[in-house]
């Protein structure tokens, strides 16, 4: 092989290595910046700050009434129409409320005794703006010490802030391509049936039929039905994760079957699989 055949191969080889490395090169910095620009991507193009404004309402005057910490905070909406603001305003005006009725049986309880009230007051409050849905949960809970139930006051919203509009259930969930049905036999599955054994008996709620939860679970796809019928009756609150759903298990379990234990307020979390 002669001088100007081998340098011509090297050469070529060399300028072939050289295109690779530009082209590898070139797929690295493309590949870099699509996963920066997937990064950086905003997760919505609209700010909370913008729909809800919080602030706190003094309660200390009650403070003879009830321990712990009395400021307790309150959502204004802004950048709606009025009709949807006002109507969210009484609904969060009539919880709030509460505080006063309660105050007004303990102090009619210390009107005439040494009794020394113990009573609580606690807000569990979330908001945040998921796949253009402002969401809202407001729950207000008073635990009164001679009672052996809390008082639980509720408030959920949801709201498309693209198209203007308050969300039903049936379209909140739509909207974020949640299957009913699914969720459904996981509320049966998870609450309904929870620590329930094949051959427990039970009345149904519908017939009034004895059965077992092995009658349940082999006629599941009826149950199911009936619970994904009353969907629209529960509460939804919107994060970035899952859902929350808001019940009350005497509710929702007597969709099933005859429930005689305790009723409690219960929130579980949903995560689309």
């Amino acid at each position: 092989m002669n001088k100007e055949k081998r340098d011509f191969i090297i050469g070529s080889f060399i300028l072939t290595i050289l295109i690779l490395l530009l082209i590898l090169t070139i797929l690295f910095v493309l590949y870099q910046k699509e996963k920066e620009s997937m990064l950086n991507i905003p997760e919505n193009k609209y700010n909370i700050t913008d729909y809800v404004y919080i602030e706190k309402v003094d309660y200390s005057k009650y403070s003879n009434l009830f321990t712990g910490n009395l400021e307790v905070p309150k959502i204004t909406l802004k950048n709606m129409s009025e009709d949807i603001i006002n109507e969210f305003e009484n609904n969060e005006t009539d919880i709030l409320l509460e505080i006063v009725n309660s105050s007004k049986i303990l102090e009619s309880k210390i009107e005439n005794s040494e009794y020394n009230p113990t009573s609580t007051i606690n807000v569990d409050m979330d908001y945040s703006i998921n796949n253009n849905i402002l969401s809202i949960k407001y729950i207000l809970t008073i635990k009164l010490d001679f009672n052996l139930d809390s008082i639980v006051k509720t408030l959920y919203f949801n709201y498309d802030v693209e198209n203007k509009k308050v969300l039903s259930n049936s379209e909140l969930l739509n909207n974020l391509g949640y299957n009913t049905l699914e969720i459904s036999e996981y509320l049966l599955d998870n609450i309904i049936l929870k620590d329930k054994e094949m051959e427990d008996k039970v009345i149904d709620s519908l017939s009034n039929n004895e059965m077992t939860i092995k009658d349940i679970i082999n006629n599941k796809e009826e149950y199911i039905n009936r619970i994904n019928d009353k969907l629209i009756n529960l509460n939804f609150y919107v994060n970035k994760d899952n859902i929350s759903i808001e019940y009350f298990n005497d509710d929702l379990i007597n969709i099933c079957y005859v429930y005689d234990g305790e009723n409690k307020y219960e929130i579980t979390q949903y995560k689309k699989g």
